[in-house]
């Protein structure tokens, strides 16, 4: 693989030169390097990366939003000019890269108990979107990726006892479509992501939760479609830095009739982060002809006194229950119909959940084509 280069030269704003502690003046031979790290290269070892970093210079606009107007809640557009709080630019490279070259975000500040959801729609490429919520503040956020392609970059900062409920739909069908979220905890805050989506021309979902305050929580479940073709890459990394952090993580993917999916999820427990609890799930199972699924699973523990799991599954669906079905007077198609629907329920909830039903096992019925 050749290495790994943004489209132009990056120009650093003062506040994420700060926040990274490096010179300006080096910044481009430390993307560079990031880009083209061994454990970086092996995020991107089953897509090609050229096209989004071709996009990550493209122009952006604000995502539309509804829910603003309430109390609580301030919503604005501004240079980059300030620190980025858990900022990792070894993690997110391209991330890093799209703030500099855009050079503003739109800005959600939380300062309370916000009753409504707050929406963002990314209909296009999108300003980066940077969420920080105050000391024992909470936010229902929901996003929605629509358009034909498009990049969207979400950085979320979780105070001390604040919650975030995040439910977000990746369900267009689009050539090219990539979304980058991180999220920073600090203590006994709590983050929950339900996360729904369809595979499309190539798609890539970054991931990356810090655990960076004692006692905080953090909850991923995920369903995937992948069909005809579709591509989905996801990249999910969850660092418990901090003691007594709990996270639980359950990802189930159908890849069906040429479908590609990819997953990658790392468990970093930094030394002194004792007490950690942290379990991992992904299953998948392959219909059709021709589905291809890479799975890899990863723990990384640096400290005694933890409680961790990981662990993956490729399979197909149960004979034993496709015959208990079909034995009753289901025909085939519609038994293996019940078994995947059953399979993804297990993972879609929250108030996007309805929608999802409808997209990924109602209307796109499941086992049709099989």
């Amino acid at each position: 693989m050749a290495d790994l280069a943004l489209p132009k030269t990056l120009l650093v704003p003062a506040g994420l030169a700060e926040s990274l502690s490096e010179p300006s003046v080096t910044i481009d031979d430390v993307i560079q390097s990031a880009l083209n790290s061994p454990a970086h290269r092996e995020r991107w070892k089953y897509t090609k990366a050229d096209g989004f970093l071709t996009q990550l210079a493209a122009p952006a606009e604000a995502p539309h939003i509804n829910g603003e107007q309430q109390t609580g809640v301030r919503w604005w557009r501004e240079t980059i000019s300030n620190p980025m709080p858990g900022l990792d630019l070894q993690q997110g490279p391209e991330a890093f890269a799209r703030l500099c070259f855009v050079g503003e975000a739109m800005r959600l500040d939380i300062t309370g108990s916000v009753t409504d959801p707050v929406t963002l729609i990314h209909r296009s490429n999108t300003l980066p979107v940077i969420v920080n919520l105050s000391a024992n503040a909470s936010l229902t956020l929901i996003e929605m990726i629509e358009g034909d392609e498009g990049q969207q970059t979400v950085w979320i900062d979780i105070g001390p006892n604040a919650e975030v409920n995040h439910s977000r739909n990746a369900l267009n069908s689009a050539t090219s479509s990539w979304q980058y979220s991180s999220v920073r905890l600090q203590s006994s805050a709590r983050y929950h992501l339900n996360n729904h989506v369809l595979g499309c021309g190539v798609r890539r979902q970054d991931l990356h939760i810090i655990m960076d305050g004692q006692g905080a929580e953090a909850k991923l479940v995920s369903a995937g479609m992948v069909d005809n073709k579709a591509a989905l890459d996801q990249q999910i990394t969850l660092e418990h830095r901090q003691p007594r952090g709990r996270s639980e993580q359950t990802i189930h993917n159908i890849v069906a009739n040429g479908g590609k999916c990819t997953f990658n999820g790392r468990i970093h427990i930094h030394d002194g982060a004792s007490g950690t609890d942290a379990q991992l799930s992904n299953k998948n199972l392959g219909m059709g002809d021709n589905a291809t699924i890479n799975t890899k699973p990863e723990l990384e523990i640096y400290t005694d006194d933890v409680s961790c799991s990981h662990g993956a599954t490729v399979g197909t669906l149960s004979q034993e229950a496709l015959f208990y079905l079909t034995s009753r007077g289901i025909d085939n198609a519609a038994a293996e119909a019940l078994l995947s629907q059953g399979f993804l329920r297990q993972c879609i909830d929250g108030p996007l959940a309805e929608t999802a039903l409808n997209t990924m096992i109602g209307v796109r019925e499941i086992g049709a084509s099989l």
